[in-house]
């Protein structure tokens, strides 16, 4: 639903520029004319087009549509040309912007207690909400208090802070401006960031055509030891000049009404933001205190810099006093605080004074004692197929506290060497090591030895210990920890990671559900940012054409639950109601010996680039049939994660409380038997 209401918003962004369009198009045909009479000027010709009533009382302005196809041609291409390049150049997705504005990737290694605390902030956050860890990015050389995300997709997503919000923000108030950032990724905002940022470039480019043809003027030598003209003017340039200051004026107002329209979207979205952030924390003191110290700061929200107004409608706070992007920080404040009292105004700031209160608690995840335990954040009532799709775009304190108790309960082995390459690389490995089968393990304990590189293999060594007892429910959000390092790989390094996760699932020639689930999730995420286009649009609007993928998944999704055939078909069926009676009627269950998990993964890549529409039909479908024996067990639980994750459907995790897990011990071996396998 938020996909298409954005679909939607940027259609009426559209018809908004296109009225801005319309203008430049019959401004430039005005434009041309009157170059045109520049010329028959400069040629000693009487028939003027434009300024012949100027000079003659018997001549009359006439239509001429030759000029106006050149005026529609010309306003495109120039328009066009530069919005393509501009977005090119951010193809990157959110890392490009941050690196455009000097901003610096950080990650949780780091000795700085504040960049540790931020990192770990937005990993609890995007844990929390399902989505997939972006990169973290500190401006250091900012002092005011701002962030801000972008990104084409939740795929290639970023999240940048200044420093200035690191040192003035507790951790609550930072938790708050990261709630915020993330509203803007959950509600598809960041990509139309990218669009407003390509369409503002393309109207400055009418600017900017007009500036090269004012340099015609310019004398024909310049003397660098003079610092002054030498030669003669260019009178032939005196005449282009004339249109040339006329596109400079035209695309000088296109743009003021263009960043008039960016500035009524932006604040709107900046309401929304705010209200999602209350919703996912509920705290609305640590949003109003980040808005307090923004509005009594110094620096406020300012972006110091000739960049900052490419950022302005993405950020937190108002980042170029040139245009209001944002709602007045009265306003947001009432809107969060209705105690607040605009009159007595903010209480000044110092801004050499460290107010982040940064405790020995706060640098790392939350504590995992007391109610914030795995058993004591258990929502209360039974789960059923609705809550999980209320769920999706979502998040919760309780599911706030859960992933924060995840992040502290992760072995401290695997916390250190998650953060380098070569660690995060063995641990993805690791991961899809057999934990039962002991000669399974010691062949693909063999694999890592001799196919990886050497630093990955002794670090893969070491930490196997610490991997063998890893409670299950933390295989799939470590390998969504690991997402934002692995992307640090060559496109080389990643040929050779994919290959050796391939050889070490198939080298049983059995697939199980837990493999699939965690290759396919690290892959996906990984294929997105070595090479597959972010641009990509929807490819299937009808469900005829992935009417064989849908039944491939919803089977597969059904086999996860039992192993008893009777059920699985009951949830298929389950699931299969969910559908419009036309497309149900066209899909039927397939058993077990008519699919594999390739044909899974393929089918899944399919219906990543179906509609919107579709795509919520069947992920309504998904959540109905994994709840049709209403208990979820752990593979099911990971298998409708990883489904939602590769069709960039966020959805949160599931609290353990609500779900039917093995609570076994696992079994304990000693260290040098588990060391034997390498």
């Amino acid at each position: 639903e938020r996909q298409e209401l954005a679909r939607r918003n940027t259609g009426r962004l559209l018809a908004l520029f296109s009225v801005v369009f319309l203008f430049l198009t019959a401004s430039s045909y005005l434009v041309l004319m009157l170059f045109v009479d520049t010329i028959a000027l400069m040629a000693g010709i009487e028939d003027f087009v434009l300024l012949g009533p100027l000079f003659y009382e018997d001549v009359s302005v006439e239509f001429h549509p030759e000029i106006l196809v050149a005026a529609i041609v010309g306003t495109t291409v120039v328009i066009g040309m530069g919005s393509f390049l501009k977005t090119q150049s951010l193809s990157e997705g959110g890392p490009a912007v941050a690196e455009a504005l000097g901003a610096i990737n950080v990650n949780n290694s780091s000795d700085d207690p504040q960049i540790r605390r931020f990192v770990n902030v937005v990993e609890e956050m995007s844990l929390a909400s399902g989505v997939p860890v972006p990169q973290t990015y500190v401006l250091e050389d900012q002092p005011g208090i701002n962030a801000f995300a972008a990104g084409y997709t939740v795929n290639d997503a970023a999240i940048a802070v200044t420093r200035g919000a690191l040192r003035q923000l507790t951790r609550d108030e930072l938790q708050g401006v990261v709630a915020h950032e993330f509203s803007h990724i959950l509600h598809g905002d960041m990509k139309l960031n990218i669009r407003l940022i390509g369409l503002l470039h393309g109207i400055l480019s009418v600017s900017m055509a007009g500036m090269i043809l004012c340099q015609s003027i310019l004398p024909d030598h310049w003397s660098a030891d003079t610092s002054r003209a030498t030669g003669q003017v260019n009178m032939a340039g005196f005449f282009l000049a004339i249109p040339g200051v006329a596109l400079i004026i035209l695309g000088s107002g296109g743009l003021i009404g263009s960043r008039l329209i960016k500035a009524g979207i932006a604040r709107q979205r900046e309401y929304l933001a705010d209200a999602a952030a209350i919703q996912f924390t509920r705290n609305p003191a640590g949003l109003a205190g980040a808005l307090k110290k923004v509005g009594g700061f110094r620096h406020g929200s300012q972006l110091q810099g000739s960049k900052a107004e490419l950022v302005s409608h993405m950020c937190f706070g108002e980042a170029s006093s040139s245009w209001f992007t944002h709602p007045p920080v009265e306003e947001r404040l009432l809107a969060v605080d209705p105690e607040f009292n605009p009159d007595l105004g903010f209480l000044v700031l110092d801004a050499d004074v460290d107010r982040s209160e940064l405790a020995p608690s706060e640098v790392g995840s939350q504590s995992s004692g007391g109610p914030g335990g795995l058993e004591g954040t258990a929502l209360d009532g039974a789960l059923n197929a609705d809550d999980i799709i209320n769920a999706i775009g979502q998040t919760s304190p309780e599911q706030l506290v859960y992933c924060a108790t995840l992040l502290a309960i992760i072995p401290e082995p695997l916390k250190e060497a998650r953060s380098s390459l070569a660690g995060a690389v063995a641990i993805a490995y690791l991961l899809l090591i057999d934990n039962d089968d002991k000669e399974m393990r010691r062949q693909q304990a063999q694999i890592i030895q001799q196919d990886a590189a050497s630093s990955v293999a002794q670090q893969a060594q070491q930490l196997w210990p610490s991997m063998r007892n890893l409670d299950e429910e933390l295989r799939l959000p470590l390998m969504d920890l690991l997402i934002p390092v692995l992307r640090q790989m060559t496109p080389e390094q990643f040929e050779e990671f994919s290959a050796i996760c391939d050889r070490l699932i198939r080298l049983d020639d059995e697939v199980s559900f837990r493999e699939f689930v965690l290759e396919r999730v690290v892959l996906h995420h990984l294929e997105v940012t070595f090479g597959e286009d972010r641009t990509r649009v929807a490819q299937y609007n009808s469900f005829s054409g992935v009417s064989r993928d849908l039944e491939n998944v919803l089977s597969a999704l059904a086999y996860a639950s039992s192993d008893d055939l009777n059920v699985v078909k009951r949830s298929f069926e389950v699931g299969l109601k969910q559908f419009p009676p036309r497309v149900r009627k066209k899909l039927s269950f397939r058993e077990r010996d008519r699919w594999d998990f390739e044909l899974i993964a393929g089918s899944l890549e399919r219906l990543s680039l179906s509609s919107p529409a579709i795509r919520k039909a069947f992920i309504q479908a998904c959540a109905h049939c994994v709840m049709a024996d209403d208990v979820i067990v752990v593979s099911e639980v990971e298998m409708l994660r990883a489904i939602c994750e590769i069709l960039e459907v966020p959805l949160p995790p599931f609290i353990p409380h609500n779900t039917r897990r093995d609570r076994e011990e696992p079994k304990k071996e000693k260290e040098d038997e588990l060391a034997a396998a390498f």
